[in-house]
C-alpha cells in the first residue's frame, strides 16, 4: 500500500506544490525581518516617511508622549506583539 503512496504523480506534484508554498512563506518572513518586521522601535520624525513608506504593506504607528501613563501601557503591549506578528512593522 505504501508503495501505492509513494508512486502517485497526483501526490508527488501535491507535495512539490506544498514545499514550494511552505519555501516562499519561509523566505517572505525572512524579507520582513529584514525590513523591521517583528521588534517595537522608536523612530525620529525624519525617519517617519521612509519607514512607512518603504515597501511594509503593515504599519502599526503609535503616536506617543513620554508622559502619559496610557502610551507607557500601550508600548508594553505593542512590544508583546510585535515579535508575533512577522508580517505588520510596529514603530513609534
Amino acid at each position: 500500500y505504501d508503495d501505492l503512496l509513494d508512486e502517485d504523480p497526483e501526490l508527488e506534484a501535491i507535495r512539490e506544490r506544498r514545499i514550494r508554498e511552505m519555501r516562499e512563506a519561509q523566505a517572505k518572513q525572512a524579507e520582513n525581518i529584514a525590513r523591521g518586521h517583528g521588534q517595537y522601535r522608536t523612530i525620529t520624525q525624519d525617519e517617519f516617511l521612509p519607514e512607512c513608506t518603504g515597501g511594509s504593506e503593515y504599519i502599526a504607528v503609535h503616536f506617543f508622549h513620554n508622559e502619559f501613563e496610557r502610551c507607557k501601557i500601550l508600548d508594553h503591549h505593542l512590544k508583546i506583539i510585535a515579535p508575533l506578528h512577522t508580517t505588520c512593522k510596529f514603530v513609534r
